[in-house]
């Protein structure tokens, strides 16, 4: 028993281990993409690679998190924003297409390809309810495996 509780404990560790240090491919491609971000800690699920890091470039945006597949290829970076700091429009359309909603919190999704998006997370009526809006309010389809 106590042998195969060591095991588990172990082979639990190991694998925690693995899931800190990013293949090669995935940390060249973040070293290229913020080059002057610091201690990148890296997590792995759905076959993606997850670095959470602090901006420390000339855009200085704070807490993020960039997403990269298994060969290096950049997804998206997530960047939480203050309600404040959120386009007018992308505020407005949320809170006039869903009434009575609480609990907004808004994440900027940058991507490689394409205009930013804002991740809208909501709760209306006991319901957690997540939404896409471009930077002009228009709702938007995303597809978000992370």
């Amino acid at each position: 028993m106590f042998l195969a509780l060591f095991v588990l404990v172990l082979g639990g560790q190991l694998l925690a281990q693995e899931n800190r240090h990013a293949p090669t491919a995935v940390q060249k491609s973040f070293s290229r993409d913020y080059p002057e971000a610091s201690d990148p800690q890296w997590t792995s699920t759905n076959g993606q690679w997850h670095a959470d890091f602090d901006d420390k470039s000339q855009n200085d945006r704070g807490a993020m998190v960039a997403n990269y597949d298994q060969s290096g290829h950049h997804i998206d970076s997530h960047i939480p924003y203050d309600r404040n700091d959120v386009p007018a429009a992308v505020v407005g359309t949320t809170e006039k297409n869903y009434p009575g909603g609480k609990s907004y919190s808004y994440t900027r999704i940058e991507r490689p390809v394409g205009q930013p998006l804002f991740q809208v997370d909501l709760n209306l009526k006991n319901k957690n309810k997540t939404l896409y809006v471009d930077e002009s309010g228009h709702e938007q389809k995303y597809n978000a495996h992370h």
